[in-house]
């Protein structure tokens, strides 16, 4: 018992006789933590990270900055007129890429992109100038222009296909009065067959004519219309007069200008019709006329100022009856004639008898009827009824005739 005391004494002497170790021994292999350091490290990894993102952002507003200037200066060569030439930036610095034609000014699209802000330089060295391509005529072909109007109403159709029809256009609804709102007959415009081309060709002086004859048929036609024809040089006019004197009316306003149109050039077809040529009166309306007429003017005088072919309110009221029986017997031609006294040269009294006669036609055509169907006829003093050697005799002289006609 006491042995085994004595070893194991001895083995705890043993164990205690080996020199002590520190407890820091333990971490001999790992340096100490120092605070202030820790943090650089945190700070310069935040740097790095910041510098990062800024050299990205660089990177790439720098491709933005090239992409926009590249755009800008594409987009003011096409305006200068060059579609075939490009632009590559190299940061502020443009070079140029592509061919012009010939005849181009090619200085005015660098002059263009240099004066772009934010270009530094331009440099056109890679562009080259190509022949112009050979000009090729074409003639555009399209529906001839046609101004109509009917009531209130303007109507245009056809293909504006020159610069002459656009004018003509133009020109004719303001002759109309259609265009301004003004106070004419026309209160609508309807366009909507109207097609215009482009390229159009320069103008020319016939237009104005052309335009005064709308504003001339329109004003004595209800209805009407007049076609241009630019491509074969043909206006053409149509439409229907009421009285044939209406036509004549027409034919005498447009007259100048239908051979203004000739020298021109330009064929003239006249559409505009009168109405048409009543048939031939029957011999019993003729007689019936010409009985109403002699009864209606016994006893009576057309009366006229002295020496004058001026009617008189009593000359007036009489041919304001005659009328009643010419328009029921409007298809028989009547004579209206003349007739002076002796008084004064026979050149006088035949001239003055002429223009009495002329008188009563333009009075009765003022009053609608057709001046066809009269003729004005002076006698002078070659046909007395009583003697020029009295003062009744000579009133009895003085007088208007009217003889129904066969037709």
């Amino acid at each position: 018992m006491a042995n085994k005391t004595s070893k194991r004494l001895q083995h705890l002497d043993r164990k205690s006789s080996q020199p002590s170790q520190p407890l820091t021994s333990r971490f001999t292999n790992q340096p100490d933590i120092d605070p202030a350091a820790s943090w650089a490290a945190f700070v310069a990894g935040m740097l790095f990270l910041v510098l990062l993102v800024m050299a990205l952002a660089v990177v790439m507003g720098t491709g933005s900055i090239r992409s926009d200037l590249e755009a800008r200066s594409e987009q003011a060569l096409r305006i200068a007129g060059f579609q075939e030439i490009s632009a590559d930036a190299d940061g502020f610095d443009v070079s140029l890429k592509g061919q012009y034609r010939e005849g181009q000014d090619i200085e005015s699209g660098v002059q263009a992109v240099a004066a772009l802000t934010g270009v530094a330089s331009v440099d056109a060295s890679a562009v080259w100038e190509i022949e112009a391509p050979t000009a090729v005529e074409t003639t555009v072909i399209g529906t001839p222009v046609v101004v109509a109007w009917a009531g209130d109403t303007v109507t245009v159709s056809g293909t504006i296909s020159t610069e002459e029809q656009s004018s003509f256009l133009e020109s004719s609804l303001a002759a109309l009065g259609a265009d301004e709102g003004e106070a004419t007959r026309f209160g609508v415009i309807d366009l909507a067959g109207v097609e215009v081309l482009e390229g159009l060709a320069p103008e020319d002086e016939w237009i104005g004519t052309v335009v005064a004859l709308v504003g001339t048929l329109a004003a004595g036609l209800d209805e009407g219309s007049v076609t241009v024809n630019t491509a074969g040089e043909v206006v053409t006019t149509s439409g229907k007069a009421e009285t044939r004197q209406a036509k004549r009316d027409l034919d005498d306003a447009s007259g100048d200008l239908v051979v203004a149109l000739a020298a021109d050039g330009f064929d003239v077809t006249d559409g505009v019709l009168g109405p048409p040529k009543p048939p031939a009166p029957s011999k019993a309306e003729v007689e019936e006329l010409d009985r109403t007429l002699s009864e209606l003017i016994a006893g009576k005088v057309v009366e006229f100022e002295f020496a004058s072919d001026q009617l008189t309110p009593v000359g007036i009221a009489l041919l304001d009856e005659l009328l009643v029986p010419l328009v029921e017997f409007s298809a028989v031609p009547v004579e209206i004639a003349g007739h002076a006294d002796s008084q004064g040269t026979p050149e006088r009294n035949l001239e003055l008898s002429r223009r009495r006669a002329q008188a009563v036609l333009d009075y009765f055509v003022s009053q609608g009827e057709d001046p066809e169907r009269f003729v004005a006829v002076g006698y002078g003093d070659t046909r007395p009824i009583a003697d020029n050697s009295t003062e009744e005799g000579r009133q009895k002289n003085r007088r208007i005739e009217f003889i129904a006609l066969e037709g």
